[in-house]
């Protein structure tokens, strides 16, 4: 009988422990590769403002996200071979060699399952706050593993200098040149030739285009008071043609939410409310927040933000963060495809205040 894990001679509450420390690893480890595939480089540009030495550590992995993809790899298949070993010697020691199928269908279970499937899911779902978590470990066993990272990089590097290199070469790039030739190279109409032209150089510059170009300022949206009535909003409604009004702070200045007309449309007000009097002040029910964003943004970042938070329009902030203004998704896509007009855009004017109204 060998004394060892599986045998009759180990406790079972240590081959337990074993096998659950093994399928933890192989989650953890599985679960930051998702994490670092998923995490949004925007919403940690967002948290940076505060002091985070595991938000910095983060940071710096995402910098070279090829180590830190190789450290899980190791880490997830040290952790599978532990798992797949200690079930297959329990098993087999328990039925004899008809346990290795046995084995091999428990442990497949369990690593897919428990080691694959759930933390992959948990970390799609909130990759920032699980990266941010585990980066301290995965650095940890990062510098374990170091002379095994060396090796593999090592490897890797002799590979790619043993394969012959493309033919466009080592150093060919997916540049603005070289997309705008391959999307122009299908047969285009003539008479939409100049448009699509025009179109494709717009969303190739957008890269470029700095947001605070783009931002509508303070002073040039159609506000509310936040002291204003139910009928001066419907009249600043009407008047604007806008369905979404940014509420301004009397005191301060400042954006604090924004109003969706249609929430007003459908309010009901309080029972104890005197029919001859008219609440004053918006409820704070029906404000909004506002999805706040950095001025250093790219269009293409923002867009990303509105996308993944499900928000039409963005406050705009600076680095003191102090409001510059509002970007709406609509003008981010005006941008490319130019002014964006319909059955609504009579007399008002997008999202300007009348001269009485400033």
């Amino acid at each position: 009988m060998i004394n060892g894990i599986g045998t009759d001679g180990l406790d079972p509450g240590l081959t337990v422990g074993v096998i659950a420390a093994g399928l933890l690893a192989s989650a953890f480890f599985s679960g930051c590769e998702t994490g670092y595939m998923t995490v949004s480089r925007v919403r940690l540009r967002r948290l940076t403002r505060r002091t985070n030495r595991r938000l910095h550590l983060l940071r710096q992995h995402l910098r070279d996200i090829e180590d830190p993809i190789m450290t899980c790899l190791i880490g997830t298949n040290l952790s599978n071979v532990l798992v797949t070993a200690v079930v297959t010697a329990v098993l087999t020691a328990r039925f004899g060699t008809s346990g290795q199928g046995l084995a091999l269908l428990v442990s497949s279970v369990l690593l897919i399952t428990l080691g694959e499937i759930l933390p992959k899911v948990l970390y799609r779902e909130y990759p920032e706050r699980m990266m941010i978590t585990s980066v301290p470990a995965l650095e940890a066993f990062r510098r374990l593993v170091t002379p095994v990272r060396w090796f593999l990089r090592g490897y890797s590097f002799l590979w790619r200098a043993a394969l012959p290199p493309s033919r466009e070469g080592d150093e060919a790039s997916l540049d603005r040149n070289n997309l705008a030739a391959l999307l122009l190279s299908n047969s285009i109409p003539e008479t939409q030739d100049r448009r699509f032209r025009e179109a494709m150089d717009r969303f190739l510059r957008l890269s470029r285009v700095d947001l605070r170009r783009i931002v509508r300022p303070v002073s040039e949206l159609v506000t509310l008071s936040a002291s204003a009535t139910r009928s001066d909003c419907i009249a600043a409604a009407v008047r604007s043609g806008h369905s979404r009004l940014p509420v301004i702070d009397d005191d301060q200045r400042r954006p604090q939410g924004y109003l969706l007309v249609r929430d007003l449309l459908f309010w009901q007000e309080p029972t104890d409310t005197p029919p001859a009097e008219e609440p004053v002040g918006i409820p704070r029910q029906l404000m909004r927040s506002f999805l706040e964003v950095d001025a250093d943004m790219s269009p293409y970042e923002l867009f990303e933000e509105l996308g993944s938070q499900g928000s039409q329009l963005a406050l705009v902030v600076d680095r003191r963060g102090e409001a510059l203004g509002m970007v709406t998704r609509e003008d981010l896509v005006e941008e490319v495809v130019g002014s964006i007009r319909d059955e609504f855009d009579g007399a008002a004017a997008r999202f300007v205040a009348p001269a009485s109204d400033r």
